[in-house]
């Protein structure tokens, strides 16, 4: 018997699409009035330049164009380093539409057959495919004719990365891995420990990060006061520059991690600022890069510790979470850490970038080995943390409860109780 392999019904299709577009709008409907509302402010903050009412619409494409991770030049100033802090916002937003997006198409193909999983495929991928392009599209139209940004590799696969892991996440979210190629092989209970730990590590980083950009402070603190003194009001520039480096929050934790690993980050032509080497080329006047310049304590280069530590922490702390990892074994290691290496590796790409003249004609971490490094320091630890587990008594606490296990089901019942009656005489 042949089966036969129909298409969905166009109906389905028809409703999938129509969703996919109103998610659309419903995003449009709060990135395009909240960049016109800021464009409109920034407008009225250089009125004394008497600049004319077309830059309204250009500044808020401009800003959308940025955030989304595109380069941008206006005003004779580049601008390709996104406020990532923005950009985090803007890819939850859209990933909750194309999550609305994938949950609807679910329900139009909960009768679909597991033999059969063609028609959810092609679907889904209509829903996504329609969401994509339907917000990629007038983004790119607008942000190029109106917003003058600038056609570069380095922005579009930004902007590529920046909407697959929105639908990926949203795909993940609603389906599981179960039907994606290379990851049905992973069990539903290895998935949740590995998401787990990669979280951990994720979460620790962020931790570390602010700990060491803290240190900085304290041990910087006079370098970071006289910044604010070239500015005719301190106290109102100290503000302005506190919000700004807070809408640049991920991408600076994550250059601190660049920074610890070895790495390093780039300050323009100031050269390139590590716990390894330091730099004395003078900086903009911005709290952040002070602690990047001059020289450093010879103990900071024992700082690529700190994320093995992390790593092996992450691992060994928690009796319950010790004996999944362990269960799990080193595929389960090697799962977590590639999760972390990909997310790393976006976060480097949003965290690089020129952002006008001066020391910031380029700034941030390589994109090209910072996330390798700081991953690799990481698994170094979390390696570490696993083979102590597995050497320990808890791993052979785990051995002996196996056992048990196993001689319990093995032990044969006793089957005289079967078949001896009490009453009977023996």
């Amino acid at each position: 018997m042949v089966l036969m392999h129909t298409s969905p019904h166009p109906q389905p299709y028809r409703r999938t699409i129509f969703a996919a577009l109103m998610e659309v709008v419903k995003i449009y409907l709060i990135v395009v009035p909240a960049g016109f509302v800021l464009a409109i402010v920034f407008w009225i903050i250089g009125l004394g330049s008497q600049l004319p009412y077309s830059a309204i619409p250009e500044w808020a494409f401009a800003l959308w164009a940025t955030v989304s991770g595109l380069s941008v030049s206006t005003l004779g100033f580049d601008f390709s380093l996104a406020p990532s802090l923005v950009t985090l916002g803007l890819w939850f937003l859209v990933a909750t539409g194309a999550k609305r997006v994938a949950c609807g198409t679910a329900v139009d193909c909960q009768t679909d057959s597991d033999e059969d999983p063609g028609g959810w495929w092609a679907l889904m991928g209509a829903a996504l495919g329609t969401f994509v392009v339907a917000y990629a599209g007038p983004l790119l139209v607008l942000a190029l004719v109106v917003g003058q940004a600038a056609v570069t590799p380095l922005g579009f696969l930004r902007l590529f990365l920046f909407l697959v892991t929105a639908v990926a996440w949203a795909l993940i979210r609603v389906r599981g891995i179960g039907d994606i190629p290379g990851l049905s092989l992973i069990s539903d209970e290895t998935w949740r420990v590995v998401a787990g730990l990669a979280r951990r590590l994720l979460w620790a980083a962020v931790v570390l990060g602010a700990i060491v950009l803290v240190v900085g402070i304290v041990i910087r603190w006079g370098d970071v006061g006289d910044t604010l003194q070239v500015y005719s009001s301190p106290v109102a520039a100290g503000t302005g520059l506190i919000v700004v480096q807070a809408l640049f929050a991920p991408s600076i934790f994550f250059s601190a991690l660049s920074w610890i690993a070895g790495t390093g980050v780039s300050i323009g032509d100031a050269g390139m600022s590590s716990a390894f080497r330091s730099t004395s080329a003078p900086v903009p006047d911005v709290h952040v890069l002070q602690l990047l310049s001059g020289d450093y304590p010879a103990w900071t280069a024992a700082a690529p510790a700190l994320l093995v530590l992390l790593g092996l922490l992450c691992v060994i702390l928690g009796r319950d979470r010790a004996r999944e990892i362990v269960a799990e074994s080193w595929t389960g290691l090697a799962v977590a850490i590639a999760i972390v290496f990909i997310t790393f590796e976006v976060l480097a790409l949003f965290a690089g970038g020129a952002m006008g003249p001066l020391g910031l004609s380029w700034f941030g971490p390589s994109a090209l080995t910072s996330a390798l490094v700081v991953t690799a320091w990481i698994g170094v630890g979390t390696a570490a943390g696993l083979l102590l587990i597995r050497l320990s008594g808890l791993h052979s606490e785990f051995a002996d409860d196996d056992e048990d296990d196993v001689f319990d089901e093995n032990e044969p019942e006793p089957i005289g109780d079967d078949i001896v009656n009490e009453d009977e005489p023996r």
